[in-house]
């Protein structure tokens, strides 16, 4: 192997820091159309970048396994989230329980719930002419919205959310809250088990693997983890898109105007930060992959925001293009564990965005705010003042 593909890259580089006062995807934006190459931190690690090559690992399950990341977080999560870090054939088992209740259909329906939230939470702070947009906005919606379709009951809802917030947000507590969260989802399971009703946490207790119940323990990591990712992107994506928009006043008149043009231009937003930025895998064979010889028991991070970057699949990539006519982004990933949730964050995010616009199509960012930066598992903005006329 040459000296060249085992360069001692810092993982400080690839934007594994929580806390950062600058772009995480501008800075990975360095790497974009590389080929593999290796980082020494966290025992080492391969980096690939290209969208092509993205794709193509996402896609061997068989020889790059999921579940293997490259940093030790607050609290040990290999070992319980399911799907998410299960492989074929199992990982589809686990999935067709959740499937059902994810399809376009059933997110349809929740469509007038998602209005109302938006609506209730933009009406709270309209009259004030200012709000950040992360915590009043941006991390209370996707709550509420997947507390309906949970099935959770609404004297357990706003407790439940608390544990949500101090988990995705608060890095001390975290291992606290996931305890609180696994404890809540047990014993709802419990509940349904008994008594059934149409929504996922139902589903999930009644779910059956090879004919047989999904033991307990398997239903609390399966229902927790599906929590969680609806709850974790969905806020990073609004930031972003909310970012960009207040320094684009034509795109927000695109909006009020246009509204068919919501569709692609969430697609756009996806594509051009895609908050769930690296995906672990790990070497089951050695292989040549790309032209760099790995090892079995090699661990491999696919950037897939930097991959929806490469220039060789997107014609001006760095550019948000509303008319793109082509836009195969991997923002939700791709082969076997792409994301469950496409449908969910997908129109989510438009009725995000047709809702506030009705009520405040012009808006800024404060001036002179600084704005901070998550680099760790999701990439996020920590906080987005605008301010508007009243």
């Amino acid at each position: 192997m040459s000296t060249a593909t085992r360069s001692p890259i810092r993982a400080i580089d690839l934007q594994n820091d929580r806390i950062l006062d600058h772009d995480p995807f501008e800075a990975l934006d360095a790497w974009r159309e590389s080929p593999p190459f290796w980082c020494e931190d966290f025992g080492g690690f391969w980096v690939v970048t290209r969208f092509e090559d993205c794709r193509d690992l996402l896609q061997d399950a068989e020889t790059f396994a999921s579940g293997m990341g490259t940093t030790v977080p607050a609290v040990e999560l290999a070992d319980l989230l399911l799907p998410s870090f299960v492989n074929p054939p199992h990982v589809q088992k686990l999935r067709a329980i959740v499937l059902p209740h994810m399809t376009p259909k059933r997110i349809n329906a929740l469509e007038p719930k998602m209005r109302q939230v938006c609506s209730d939470l933009i009406s709270s702070f309209r009259d004030q002419g200012s709000c950040d947009i992360i915590r009043s906005f941006a991390r209370q919606y996707p709550i509420r919205v997947f507390s309906e379709l949970f099935g959770l009951p609404s004297d357990r809802q706003e407790e439940f959310r608390d544990h949500a917030e101090t988990f995705l947000h608060d890095w001390e507590r975290q291992a606290e809250a996931w305890v609180s969260i696994r404890d809540i989802v047990r014993e709802q399971l419990e509940e349904k088990r008994k008594h059934p009703r149409d929504d996922l946490l139902s589903a999930i207790a009644c779910g059956r693997i090879d004919d047989a119940p999904i033991d307990v323990d398997s239903a609390v990591n399966l229902a927790s983890t599906v929590f969680l990712g609806g709850l974790d992107t969905l806020p990073s994506n609004i930031g972003w898109s909310f970012r960009y928009l207040a320094d684009h006043p034509d795109a927000r008149r695109r909006i009020v105007e246009d509204p068919p043009v919501v569709p692609r231009m969430v697609e756009e937003f996806l594509r051009l930060w895609t908050v769930t930025a690296k995906e672990p895998r790990k070497a089951t064979r050695d292989i040549v992959f790309k032209g760099v010889q790995m090892y079995e028991g090699d661990r491999v991070q696919a950037l897939i925001g930097v991959a929806n970057h490469d220039g060789a699949e997107f014609e001006d990539p760095l550019t948000a293009n509303f008319d793109r006519r082509i836009n195969r982004h991997i923002a939700f990933a791709a082969g076997p564990h792409r994301c469950l949730g496409s449908h969910l964050a997908r129109h989510e995010l438009e009725v995000a965005l047709e809702e506030w616009h009705k009520v405040l199509p012009d808006y800024r960012i404060v001036p002179d705010t600084k704005l901070f930066y998550d680099g760790g598992g999701i990439f996020a903005i920590d906080n987005l003042p605008l301010e508007w006329a009243v």
